[in-house]
Parts: C-alpha cells; structure tokens; sequence
C-alpha cells in the first residue's frame, strides 16, 4: 500500500455501509469503491465519498487496487462476500451478525485460519472507553453475575422484522451484549432461551411484514462459574427510550456492581466509597476503524481485539440461544460448534 495509505472497497453501501465509509475516512483511511444492487444507494455513496461504484461485486474486486474491503450487505451474504475478498488478498471487516448458519460459520473459520488476512467483526462496543476501563478491573473482580436487557420496538428496517433474514433480535441486535459479557467474564458454556411471539402477534404486526418473536429470554453460565441472563424485546415503542435507557446490563461482583447504560457510561459501585464513572467520549465505531487501519498497515492482529477468530464463538452464542428457544434444551456452547463442522 502506498504511503501507509488504506484503501478500502465497501461491499454494501446502503445506510450502514455509508455510516462505515464515513468512520473509515475519519480513521483516515481512503474508500474508494463501493458495490451494491441499489442504484439509489450507489448514487449516494458516489456521491458523499467521491467513490467509484460497482452494481457487481467480482467486477470492483478485479478491477481496483484495494488493502481491505467492508462487508455490510444482508446477513445471509456476509460469509460469501468475505470468502470473495480472501480469495482477492484482501483484509476484511465484516458486520455482525456474520452468519445464522453453524456450518458457515465454521466453514470461514477454517478459511480464515488457513489465510494470513485479518478479518475483523464490527462489534465496535469492544472500542468504547467505558468497556475497556471496566475490562481492565475484571482480573480483581470475583465476578458473580452478568444481567442485561434490551428493549426495542418493531425494527424500523423492513428487512430486519423477518427472522429468517436475521435470525430475530438475540442474533442481529442482542449479539453486542452478549459479545461483551464474553469480554468481560470470558467464554459462556451453556445456554438456555425461551422466545415468545406473543406481544406481537397482531393483524397490524403482521401487516406491517413482522415475522419474528417478540420477546426473549436467555439464561447462560460462564466457563468461570459466574452465571447470567439477558432479556430483550421488539414489543415496546420508540419513544420510550425518551423515559428511561432502553438498554442496561450489570456485571455483579463480591461487593461490587458495575452498571452500564448502553455502551458508553459505566458506573462502578463499592461498599464504603464514592461511585466510579467511566464514559467514552469517541465514537467507539471510529476507534474500531482507526485498530483496523493499523492492523492492515503494520499486519498485527493484536491491535484488534474483534477478530473472527475470536468474534466467532459470539456468533455461536446467539445460534446456540436460538437453537435452544427451538428445541426447549439446553446447549452446551462447544459442542453446538462441534456439530456444525463443515
């Protein structure tokens, strides 16, 4: 790459895709190209970033010279669009959910493991300040419990009410929290889910393309003894979030309590002293670009702490949830992944 100068290919460029070309340029990294079969989204990414566009991905693979390529299209499209860009030399960051399926998944961690590419999820809450000074406490925590909820309203993005295109909120939202109890508390190795559709199960719901559960409910146990649970909802309304924070999740120690509103703001809470606060005040989506520009420039994967080598058994996670809302069992985290091995 010329004069330590990134240059990325974005595969997708709809709204999250130009939400990534606009980070990416901040983190100073230079898009260049974008492919999408959206004329309209194409039109507007040329547009605002000055790129060339492709309405065919092999086309804009062959045909630019890139460092790395960006990986927004639907779920169901990550894995191949990702194989695509290994195939090409390219490094990768791919949006999360990377994939509903085990043996996808699997499948590219076998891919990734046999290439010397970096390929990084965009689990960009692992980049706030707030859950990496809280991380930084957790070797001195006799961590206890994990307990987290996510309220939600019908998702606003058509596409995102079906769950056979994103696997419903567990896997296409709730995976950030999941994610980061897996960051703070180390790997989960069991997991139990009950999901209801009832709370959205309407004529109006249905009109409006929903087809998903509604409500979510996940109790998990950590490798380390600690145990959790997480709950979440699509039946609640948007204006809410105006009355009180729509997503919180503690991490209970010995006499201690960590409360995080959202992602950015912690707050430590110790017998016989003054709560701590911990906020971050750059966008961790920013942070998460500017690892990713260093990690394709100086080729060291310690920089990114959202490898898919790690970034996978998040993914595992949330289709284990699911896989145990399904069959009413519970689902050992290690060998639901053994049983998708391609």
């Amino acid at each position: 790459m010329a004069s330590g100068v990134v240059r990325l290919g974005f595969i997708g460029a709809g709204r999250r895709g130009r939400e990534l070309m606009d980070a990416a340029r901040r983190a100073g990294a230079v898009p260049v190209a974008a492919s999408d079969v959206s004329d309209d989204a194409l039109r507007e990414a040329s547009s605002r970033f000055n790129v060339k566009v492709y309405r065919d991905v092999d086309a804009m693979l062959s045909g630019e010279r890139l460092d790395a390529v960006v990986v927004s299209t639907p779920v169901r499209m990550h894995v191949t669009h990702v194989i695509k860009a290994l195939e090409h030399g390219l490094d990768v960051l791919v949006e999360k959910p990377v994939t509903l399926s085990i043996v996808e998944a699997n499948e590219l961690l076998k891919r990734v493991r046999g290439s010397d590419r970096i390929v990084v999820v965009g689990f960009q809450n692992r980049y706030s300040d707030a859950v990496k000074a809280v991380r930084e406490l957790m070797p001195s925590c006799n961590s206890s419990m994990f307990a987290g909820y996510w309220y939600w309203t019908i998702p606003p993005i058509p596409w995102f009410r079906r769950r056979s295109e994103t696997g419903g909120q567990v896997v296409e939202q709730v995976i950030h929290m999941f994610d980061i109890a897996r960051f703070l508390l180390g790997e989960i190795e069991t997991i139990y889910a009950s999901y209801t559709e009832r709370g959205r199960d309407t004529e109006e719901d249905r009109g409006l393309g929903f087809e998903n559960w509604a409500s979510y409910s996940v109790a998990f146990r950590f490798a380390n003894g600690a145990v959790g649970s997480i709950h979440s909802t699509y039946a609640l309304y948007p204006e809410l979030g105006k009355e009180l924070p729509l997503v919180m999740f503690d991490v209970v120690c010995r006499e201690e309590l960590i409360r995080f509103t959202g992602f950015n703001e912690a707050k430590l809470y110790r017998r016989g002293g003054e709560p701590l606060t911990f906020k971050s005040n750059v966008d961790p989506t920013l942070g998460m670009f500017k690892s990713f520009v260093q990690a394709v420039l100086t080729r060291d994967k310690k920089l990114v702490p959202t490898v898919y080598e790690d970034a996978y058994w998040s993914n595992v996670t949330v289709l284990a949830a699911n896989e145990s809302a399904l069959t009413g069992r519970v689902i050992n985290i290690k060998d639901y992944a053994k049983g998708g091995s391609p």
